[in-house]
């Protein structure tokens, strides 16, 4: 491989219509926590904007989930939206007057009942993410995989105008940050697929490629993509690869990395206390 030189980066941002931003400028987000094989993510959803927000956590602490809680509200303040209203189960009690304190009035469901919005959505990127589980050459998968197929599944469900949505002709993401994407820079690769990813040259006798799985687009205007390297296990961010067909050594390297992770077998939805989510309405 050789060095190419990265184009000038041209940015530009969706400019909204005035009405869509004065009628839906106060938003009321649904946030419930979810597991996958064992690890938990806060997934949060908005009424009318359908914008999906999705995060990995190490734990389900007070403080862990008020700082997720601050995140989302920054994404959705920075093109002028305010969350005024939280609609979430018991579990988030504890963070009523933290929450108050950013202007938002969470409402707490009682026992026994759900927030029907943030279930379905639930529902949902569960069987994105399984649809996509099913297709790939892997049966035992890393932790880093497992994050990055939740991750991949929300990336493409605010990519497209959510159906009984504000708009026919934008996304959410396009409404909540701004941002297009373009078919030949952001749909190049599957999810799974292998690739040799280009790295810095030199002069050397030191490789210029490494083995990688592609997991998601970056995002960015540059057409950039998320990688898990083979070598380390861990996620690598590159702008140039070669695609090639998957031999049997990258498949066995995967489940050993898989193996080294100690993750589970399978591909498991649960609810917090790890009870199996089930198909029902």
């Amino acid at each position: 491989t050789t060095h190419i030189s990265t184009d000038h980066v041209r940015t530009s941002t969706v400019t909204l219509p005035f009405d869509i931003i004065e009628r839906y400028r106060d938003i009321v987000i649904c946030a419930d926590i979810m597991k996958v094989n064992g690890h938990p993510f806060f997934v949060t959803t908005s009424r009318n904007l359908k914008f999906i927000t999705g995060e990995f956590i190490t734990n389900m602490q007070t403080r862990t989930l008020l700082t997720c809680l601050s995140n989302v509200r920054a994404t959705y303040a920075k093109r002028g939206f305010h969350i005024r209203h939280a609609h979430m189960d018991g579990q988030f009690e504890p963070l009523v007057v933290p929450l108050a304190r950013l202007g938002i009035t969470a409402n707490i469901v009682s026992r026994g009942e759900h927030v029907p919005e943030i279930e379905r959505c639930i529902r949902t990127i569960k069987e994105r993410s399984r649809s996509v589980y099913t297709v790939l050459p892997f049966r035992h998968i890393p932790r880093r995989l497992t994050v990055e197929l939740i991750y991949y599944s929300i990336f493409w469900l605010n990519s497209f105008p959510a159906q009984n949505g504000i708009s026919n002709k934008y996304s959410p993401r396009e409404i909540i940050t701004g941002h297009t994407l373009d078919y030949n820079k952001h749909c190049q690769l599957e999810f799974g697929e292998y690739v040799q990813t280009h790295e810095e040259t030199d002069n050397t006798m030191a490789p210029r490629t490494v083995g990688a799985i592609a997991l998601r687009p970056t995002g960015n205007t540059q057409g950039g993509h998320y990688f898990l390297s083979l070598t380390t296990g861990r996620r690598i961010n590159r702008q140039k690869w070669t695609p090639l067909p998957m031999p049997n050594e990258v498949i066995d390297q995967v489940h050993r990395l898989a193996r080294t992770n100690k993750s589970p077998q399978g591909f498991a939805f649960t609810d917090r206390n790890n009870i199996p989510l089930d198909d029902d309405d």
